[in-house]
C-alpha cells in the first residue's frame, strides 16, 4: 500500500537516499512534464517532457551512445540551400549545400576577372568582368548580429363575700367585714392558702397533684444530640441547643443547604452516591483565578495519583507516579475539499498550537501527506497542491 502525497516534498538539500523509481512494462497514463519511470520491458530509465516526436514525449536516459546520437542527429535540421541527413544506426550526419546553379562555361581571361553575385542561398550568378589591376577592391559584402403564661393577663372576678385584687402578678382574695354585712363563711386548705384577719392568699400549686392535664415535668437532653441547660423554675429560662460535637446514629435529611467549613472525613464507606451530575470545586472563589484544582487520590505506601486543573498554564493534567504531571489532550476531527481550494483553514479551538495533525483519505482511510502550518492556537491550515473534492479527506487534530 503506498502512501498518498498531495503536496511537493522539499528535501532542504538532503540527500534521497536507498531510492527507488517506479518500474513499469510501459509508460504511465497521463503523465506531467518531469514525471520519470523505468520501463522494465526495455531496462531504460525515461522522462516526460511532453514534445512531440523525435524530441518526445517520452526521452530515455540511458545515456547510450545510440541515445546521444539520435538526440543529436534529431536536433540538426537543414536551411535554406542547406541539406542534413542523419544515417541510423550508423549515427551519422551528413550536411550538404544545395545545387548553386552555375551554369557551366568558361569566365575571364589573363587580363579579366569574371564578377558574380551571391544570393541568400549561396548561389552565384555571372555578372560580368573587370579588368585585372594592381589594387584588388571587393565591396558588397554585409553581416549580422510574493422567624408566655406571666404574660398572658390573668383575671379574678369576686363575687359577695369575696373581694379579690391583683397586683404585680400577686392574687389576692379576702372577705367582707362579717360584723356589718353577712355574706357567708368560707374554708380554705392551709397547705395552699394562707388566712389573716379574713385576708386569704394563695401560697403555690402543686403541679403534681393539684392540678389536672398534662404538664411538663422534665426536659432533657440526649447525648451526643442535644443538651439542656437552667432548672426549668417559674423564673429560670431553659436552654436547649446542639453540643460541640454531634453523632446522628440514623440518616439525616437536609432540606436546604448544607455549609462545612471544615474538613469532611468519610468512615467505613467505600463508595460515595451522588445524585447531581456536576461537582463544583473553588465555588466561594471570586477574582482572577489563582488556585489549581482537582480530584487526587491517596494510595497508602504507593504514589498519589491526581487529576488536575493547572491554573498557571490554563491546562487539565494528570500524573500516575505524583511528581511529574502531563497535559490531557484533546481531539478535533473534520471533514475537508470542496472541489476549489488548495489552501483550506481548519478551525479546531484547542487554545494550544501543540498539536499533532493527521489528515486521511474518507473512502480508503489512507494516510495522505500534505501541507500544515499551525496558523495559531484555534486553527490550522493545510495545503494541497490539487484541490481536494467535497469531504475527500477527513482532519483530526489532537492538543
Amino acid at each position: 500500500m503506498a502512501r498518498l502525497f498531495v503536496t511537493d516534498i522539499n528535501l532542504n538539500k538532503n540527500e534521497l537516499q536507498n531510492a527507488r523509481i517506479q518500474g513499469l512494462s510501459s509508460a504511465p497514463s497521463a503523465p506531467v512534464t518531469g514525471q520519470i519511470y523505468y520501463d522494465t520491458s526495455t531496462n531504460t530509465m525515461y522522462y516526460y517532457n511532453g514534445l512531440a516526436s523525435p524530441n518526445g514525449p517520452w526521452v530515455a536516459m540511458n545515456a547510450s551512445t545510440e541515445a546521444i546520437q539520435d538526440i543529436i542527429g534529431s536536433t540538426i535540421v537543414g536551411g535554406t540551400g542547406i541539406t542534413a541527413t542523419y544515417g541510423d544506426p550508423a549515427g551519422t550526419e551528413t550536411i550538404s549545400i544545395t545545387n548553386t546553379g552555375v551554369t557551366a562555361g568558361s569566365y575571364g581571361s589573363q587580363t579579366q576577372i569574371p564578377t558574380f553575385t551571391v544570393n541568400a542561398q549561396g548561389q552565384l550568378t555571372a555578372a560580368g568582368t573587370v579588368n585585372v589591376a594592381t589594387a584588388l577592391s571587393i565591396s558588397g559584402d554585409t553581416g549580422t548580429d510574493t422567624v408566655n403564661l406571666l404574660s398572658d393577663t390573668l383575671a379574678f372576678v369576686g363575687t359577695d363575700p369575696i373581694d379579690t385584687a391583683i397586683t404585680n402578678n400577686t392574687v389576692t382574695i379576702s372577705a367582707k367585714d362579717a360584723t356589718t354585712t353577712t355574706k357567708g363563711v368560707a374554708s380554705f386548705a392551709t397547705a395552699d392558702f394562707d388566712v389573716t384577719s379574713g385576708a386569704v392568699s394563695i401560697k403555690n400549686v402543686n403541679l403534681g397533684t393539684q392540678t389536672t392535664g398534662n404538664y411538663v415535668a422534665t426536659i432533657s437532653g440526649t447525648a451526643n444530640e442535644i443538651e439542656v441547660t437552667g432548672s426549668g423554675s417559674e423564673t429560670a429560662a431553659v436552654t436547649i441547643g446542639l453540643p460541640n460535637d454531634v453523632s446522628i446514629t440514623n440518616n439525616l435529611t437536609v432540606g436546604g443547604n448544607l455549609n462545612v467549613t471544615g474538613t469532611i472525613n468519610s468512615v467505613n464507606t467505600t463508595q460515595v452516591n451522588i445524585v447531581d451530575n456536576k461537582i463544583n470545586l473553588n465555588t466561594d472563589f471570586t477574582g482572577s483565578p489563582t488556585a489549581d484544582a482537582g480530584i487526587r487520590v491517596e494510595r497508602g505506601d504507593s504514589a498519589d495519583v491526581e487529576i488536575l486543573w493547572n491554573e498557571t498554564s490554563d491546562k487539565w493534567t494528570l500524573t500516575n507516579d505524583g511528581t511529574n504531571y502531563h497535559a490531557i489532550t484533546r481531539k478535533y476531527s473534520t471533514t475537508v475539499g470542496n472541489g476549489s481550494l488548495t489552501s483550506i483553514p481548519v478551525t479546531h479551538n484547542l487554545g494550544v498550537r501543540e498539536v499533532v495533525v493527521n489528515v486521511y483519505d474518507s473512502a480508503t482511510y489512507d494516510t495522505v501527506e500534505c501541507d500544515v502550518v499551525r496558523t495559531s492556537t484555534s486553527v490550522v491550515t493545510l495545503g494541497f497542491t490539487v484541490a481536494p473534492a467535497s469531504g475527500a479527506y477527513t482532519v483530526v487534530i489532537v492538543g
